[in-house]
């Protein structure tokens, strides 16, 4: 196969630059030919008039296109322009499919089409899609599409506009669609196809839920209105610049073991968030940023796998939210595909990415799709894969200075975050444990031991639990000193610690009064516990003290108590084995 990506402003040009011998020549010998339109015009007569001069000229083509946030040609961003991408394949035949899906279920959709193009087309060596994710639930035909498995790579990206009046545009043959999916399936037993994917997004808030959805908007995160969370971390107003505005700041999300991001398109009157790409209700979600040296560094990573792969097309489906972030320097990732071959594609609103056979709609991606239906020779020194970090001598070293700030200020982010992270941990901690031995406290036991009594009330599950209290403990204070007691209490729970199970809850109670309560546990079993424990207690010698022993009150759920009445019955039972001499285990 051989591509030619044409970047023209006016029919004129585009008339010049097809009517050569070299189209000529490769449209006499090629099998199929497939042509992309890349526009920001989103006028359906500017697009018939393009369509009109490529179709008289190549008559048996297939042509497809979309709307664009920007113009991918020979490796570099055009704005306000119209790529044209020719490929003219020797051995690969096309089918092409549009649908409108207008008044319909788009998860039924996905699946008509999956069987339309199976049960039409054989060899299939690769599926590109075109959708308009900004009035459809792109995300929910791509579900219905891959219902099974698709045992072939589909890709391709969601059309869109430069963000200011987020309007979209998908056409083929002569219809044009502002809601709908254009298909073209490569058929070939020698076309090969590689995909490959980057993000470079980072976290940046808290994690918060997803509470309330209603078709693509959300309405609620943490129960509060969903813009809300935007306007409060960033002061982004629900104005007409909100799109642009919250562009750098996707939900970042893990689905199906994946990490998605989705970008907000619009904000509405009662404060709920658009987003193309669907999210639903309790899905945890965190604000992102993307730090432009791990998106470089990333999309590094996919130029080398595409070297290697060496194809002779490839084209390019990036967010807007990478052309937004990362300005001058967007070509440092797009441009070094175009010394490995030539590379088109457009800036989308969500791409299309297949993996390990399900294909999802992605968000602030780039995909980057190699094709070869023959192996070419590689050139010498075509692509420099070490050079990228090396400045020439003639570069501006202030030209990039913005990229490196930012990289600077999200790793400050990041460290803040972590530390406050850490300090929050640090704070539960001390708000849930004792000081002294580190076991719960009672504030914190006494929630546990709500929600556990409620679970039995619901399902009939035992539960029980033993209040014990250290012998005569006064006497070691005011013989030993308060550090030796607090030392005897220390071990008393290191003992304890050594014969209760992982799922049982020890906490310190009072001053030398401890509480065990003890899930899936019946009264028997639990003075069994309380009586190994006690043994255990009385053969330790403690240091300086000696010899020590504890009494156990011990007491077990019944259906329709409250946690009170179980605690009050077990310490009815522990005075009761102090007044026989302590030492003891009583139960009631």
């Amino acid at each position: 196969m051989k591509s030619i990506n044409l970047v023209v402003k006016s029919c004129e040009e585009l008339t010049k630059l097809v009517n050569t011998s070299e189209m000529d020549t490769l449209s006499k010998t090629a099998n199929s030919i497939l042509i992309q339109i890349f526009t920001s015009v989103i006028d359906k007569n500017w697009v018939k008039d393009i369509e009109c001069i490529l179709h008289e000229k190549f008559p048996d083509s297939v042509i497809v296109g979309a709307s664009t946030g920007g113009e991918i040609g020979h490796g570099e961003l055009f704005t306000n322009s119209t790529v044209v991408s020719l490929s003219f394949f020797v051995k690969t035949a096309l089918k092409s499919f549009i649908l409108d899906v207008e008044n319909a279920n788009e998860d039924h959709l996905g699946k008509q089409l999956r069987q339309e193009i199976e049960s039409s087309c054989s060899n299939i060596a690769g599926v590109l899609l075109f959708t308009t994710p900004i009035t459809m639930n792109t995300s929910d035909f791509l579900s219905g599409f891959s219902g099974a498995e698709c045992s072939y790579p589909v890709f391709g990206g969601g059309a869109g506009d430069y963000g200011y009046i987020l309007k979209s545009l998908i056409f083929h043959g002569d219809r044009y669609l502002s809601k709908g999916v254009a298909a073209v399936v490569l058929i070939s037993d020698h076309l090969k196809i590689e995909t490959h994917t980057c993000l470079g997004w980072e976290p940046l808030s808290k994690k918060m839920t997803i509470t309330e959805v209603d078709g693509l908007w959300v309405k609620k995160i943490d129960n509060k209105p969903a813009f809300s969370v935007y306007q409060g971390y960033l002061n982004i107003q629900n104005d007409e610049n909100f799109f642009l505005n919250v562009l750098e700041f996707p939900m970042m999300l893990i689905r199906d073991d994946e990490l998605y991001a989705r970008v907000p398109e619009a904000v509405n009157e009662d404060n709920a968030l658009l987003f193309p790409g669907g999210l639903k209700k309790g899905e945890a979600v965190i604000i992102g940023y993307g730090n432009p040296s791990i998106i470089i560094e990333r999309s590094r990573e996919v130029h080398k796998i595409m070297d290697a792969f060496n194809p002779e097309s490839i084209f390019l489906y990036s967010c807007i939210n990478r052309r937004f972030l990362l300005q001058n320097e967007v070509n440092n990732e797009t441009k070094p595909f175009e010394s490995i071959a030539p590379a088109a594609g457009f800036y989308t609103h969500g791409e299309i990415y297949s993996n390990h056979g399900k294909v999802n709609l992605l968000n602030t991606t780039l995909v980057a799709v190699g094709m070869k239906e023959f192996d070419k020779e590689r050139k010498s020194n075509e692509f420099d894969l070490q050079g990228d970090n090396h400045a020439s001598l003639n570069e501006d070293p202030l030209n990039s200075q913005h990229y490196r700030i930012i990289s600077r200020l999200i790793n400050f982010i990041k460290v803040v975050n972590e530390e406050l992270e850490e300090a929050n941990k640090a704070a539960v901690r001390l708000a849930e444990t004792d000081y002294l031995t580190q076991v719960y406290n009672r504030i914190k036991a006494s929630v546990i031991m709500e929600k556990i009594t409620q679970q039995c009330d619901q399902f009939g599950d035992d539960f029980s639990l033993a209040l014990l209290d250290v012998d005569l403990f006064k006497n070691v204070n005011d013989n030993f000193g308060h550090n030796v007691g607090d030392m005897v209490l220390v071990n008393i729970v290191k003992v304890i610690e050594k014969h209760i199970r992982g799922t049982d809850i020890l906490a310190r109670w009072g001053g030398e009064e401890f509480l065990l309560a003890m899930p899936n546990t019946g009264l028997e079993g639990a003075v069994i516990v309380a009586e190994r424990i006690r043994t255990a207690i009385e053969q330790t010698v403690f240091p300086e003290v000696g010899h020590q022993t504890c009494s156990f009150g011990v007491s077990t759920f019944r259906t329709g108590e409250k946690i009170d009445d179980v605690i009050e019955r077990a310490d009815t039972a522990l005075y009761s084995a102090k007044r026989k001499g302590r030492n003891l285990v009583v139960s009631l």
